[in-house]
């Protein structure tokens, strides 16, 4: 025999604020699913990225010319013949040369050669060191993009679960007359909507992951579940001085160090210019007129060359014009440090009063019109569409929060950059 109980329609209302509208419960991580912090896909990303290991590799390359540029030039070493003739006795009627050309460094220029391989060592650390910020940034700025998305999934998808009892509970009651045919095709939209919705927010999320493993170099993209806070770092941030800025910008040692490369070219250059010496020193059998046998005698002398026409002009012009030009990009250099430096404190400031003054009266307002809303649909003081507009303000005012504080951790990491502070 079957038996049906009806309720009135407050014990419904009651009902349906107890399963969704009282609160949304947090889902919980898989458990075989990787967890995740900020730091943890930075160091991962500083340890496999390949883009950074090549440029770790023009380090190795630098010290490489560095030890060459302090090698001694090899001698030169020449054999020769004279006075060959048909009909010769080579032992008593050629005369033999032997000797070694030994180059000489003592006008300066490899000191100078030193001193450019040490320079271009600096340049590419510099180099390295900024490759290795910025990656950290991208890693930072994809987390936090990541962790908002899972965070606005999640929340869409706990929604549309309990939202799914309800819409089961109206179907039932609709199956025995206790409500409106209406009320519940407004129960099926906003379900279909929220759908909808949490659908979109999952193929964001994965695409927001993948964005992030791929700045993490990994080359497999398993699920990953993102442990940072979204709140974290409510401490606000001290500005810094303007000097302390430059002084930790690895833009500013790039372009310092880029500087001093090009003013120790300018003096290699300049001493190219001087003569190049070389000695000699071997052997000479020379054959002796009215003798039958030669005799051995010794070989020295010296070679310079003549700096008459080519004075290494163009080189000299052309590195005195480089430094000019390293010259102008440090000073550019240091505007536009400042520039972003005072951008980023500015957009942190922005993004901080929002959070605390537009985003979180938002979220807080939200709710208690909700619970207001849900209230007086449980006395029967207001009708469904009435509830479903206040819940669907409500879960906005939480996805603009979310949103808001994917925006403000962003910001900050804009900010540390613009500091100068490491990963």
């Amino acid at each position: 025999m079957k038996t049906t109980v009806l309720v009135s329609g407050c014990e419904i209302r009651a009902l349906i604020c107890t399963l969704v509208f009282i609160g949304v419960p947090i889902s919980m991580p898989c458990q075989a699913q990787s967890m995740l912090s900020l730091q943890e896909s930075v160091s991962k990303a500083l340890e496999s990225r390949a883009s950074l290991k090549a440029e770790a590799e023009r380090i190795s390359a630098a010290h490489g010319l560095e030890k060459q540029s302090a090698l001694i030039p090899n001698p030169t070493f020449q054999f020769e013949n004279q006075n060959l003739r048909p009909g010769q006795t080579y032992t008593r009627d050629v005369d033999t040369y032997a000797y070694l050309i030994q180059p000489l460094d003592v006008l300066g220029k490899r000191k100078q050669r030193i001193a450019v391989a040490g320079k271009e060592v600096n340049t590419s650390e510099a180099q390295y060191e900024l490759a290795r910020r910025q990656i950290a940034q991208s890693v930072k700025q994809s987390y936090w993009a990541a962790r908002g998305a899972q965070e606005i999934r999640d929340l869409l998808k706990d929604t549309v679960d309990n939202f799914q009892r309800i819409v089961d509970y109206h179907s039932a009651q609709l199956s025995v007359g206790a409500i409106s045919e209406q009320d519940f095709l407004r129960i099926r939209l906003e379900s279909e909507r929220l759908k909808i919705s949490s659908n979109l927010a999952a193929i964001e999320a994965t695409r927001a992951r993948v964005q992030l493993q791929k700045e993490m170099g990994q080359i497999d993209f398993p699920e990953l579940v993102l442990t940072e806070p979204l709140d974290a770092n409510q401490t606000p941030l001290t500005p810094v001085d303007a000097q302390q800025v430059l002084a930790q910008r690895v833009e500013m040692r790039l372009a310092r160090a880029a500087l001093e490369e090009a003013q120790a070219k300018a003096r290699l250059e300049a001493v190219s210019a001087r003569p190049d010496l070389n000695i000699l020193y071997g052997y000479k059998r020379t054959q002796l007129v009215d003798s039958t046998t030669g005799i051995n005698t010794a070989l020295a002398g010296l070679q310079i060359t003549l700096p008459i026409s080519d004075r290494n002009q163009g080189n000299r012009a052309t590195a005195t014009a480089e430094v000019s030009r390293q010259q102008q990009l440090l000073a550019a250099a240091q505007s536009s440090v400042l520039a972003d430096y005072y951008g980023a404190l500015q957009g942190y400031q922005l993004r901080r009063n929002e959070v605390v003054e537009n985003l979180q009266p938002l979220r807080e307002h939200a709710t208690e019109i909700s619970e207001i809303a849900q209230d007086a649909y449980t006395q029967g003081g207001t009708d469904l569409l009435r509830l479903l507009d206040a819940e669907r303000a409500r879960l906005d005012a939480q996805l603009a929060y979310v949103q808001g504080m994917v925006e403000y951790q962003q910001s900050i990491v804009d900010l540390q950059v613009a500091e100068g502070v490491a990963p």
